[in-house]
């Protein structure tokens, strides 16, 4: 009997002692995990108010700033002075599945409108992205040179690609405002069309491909689908940098 009510007595301090360990582990874990939440939910707060100030909107899968015009290859403008800041919309940018690595023309490079001005690596795929407007680059955004992903992360905002000076205000007849919310509504189906109908790719329930395309499409595909939304080849002679005439050459003909 004594050895019984020894080995219950032994059994239930075992039992006790490794409740109290999971209880601690579970607090400790408890600790951790509040920091935690709360730094993610502090940042979905700076996320939502960022989207609140910048004014961005929904239109099915994108989003859209209506205070920027928006240019047929799938960029958008600021005016900013005598220039115009430059980056890609939201199309564009859920095409690539990350960005890693972002080349810019040099500042001083006489663009012609839909000529390819930057690229997008994804790694196995080059986004070629082209010019708005007719003219040249006044200035770079080195953050995105060292940190690639803002393009895909903060899109209309530190995410910007370029300055360019425009030779004209051409540019000042893309649309803004709620008829770039009606065009971006219009590419976002074409482009749902344009996977289903070319290359077989449907989304998926709710609207959200089931990969982002540069992920599933091959090279020749891939340069189909850059030439039909984007404008551009990648690859090309007129890759960032490349091919493009400084400040100072002789300037492109038709541009003053």
């Amino acid at each position: 009997m004594d050895a019984i009510v020894g080995f219950l007595q032994a059994a239930l301090t075992f039992l006790g002692g490794l409740v109290a360990r999971i209880g601690i582990v579970l607090l400790a874990m408890a600790a951790l995990a509040v920091p935690a939440l709360l730094l993610v939910g502090a940042a979905r707060g700076l996320r939502r108010a960022q989207q609140r100030l910048l004014g961005l909107t929904p239109v099915g899968r994108l989003t859209f700033r209506p205070s920027l015009h928006y240019a047929p290859g799938h960029t958008w403008v600021k005016p900013e002075g005598a220039d115009l800041r430059v980056g890609i919309d939201d199309l564009a940018q859920k095409i690539v599945p990350w960005a890693l690595a972002v080349e810019l023309p040099r500042p001083g490079t006489k663009l012609r409108r839909g000529e390819q001005a930057a690229v997008i690596s994804c790694g196995g795929k080059r986004m070629g992205i082209t010019a708005p407007a007719n003219g040249v680059v006044s200035a770079i955004n080195s953050a995105v040179v060292h940190d690639p992903s803002l393009v895909k992360s903060d899109t209309y905002a530190r995410g910007w690609l370029f300055r360019m000076t425009p030779f004209d205000s051409s540019w000042r007849s893309f649309p803004s405002g709620e008829q770039a919310r009606r065009w971006l509504r219009e590419e976002s189906h074409r482009l749902d069309e344009y996977l289903e109908s070319h290359l077989g790719l449907a989304a998926a329930d709710g609207g959200a491909w089931i990969a982002p395309p540069a992920s599933l499409l091959t090279e020749e595909q891939w340069r189909g689908l850059m030439r039909a939304f984007l404008g551009a080849s990648p690859g090309s002679s007129q890759a960032a940098g490349e091919g493009l005439r400084p400040l100072g050459e002789p300037p492109v003909s038709g541009l003053t």
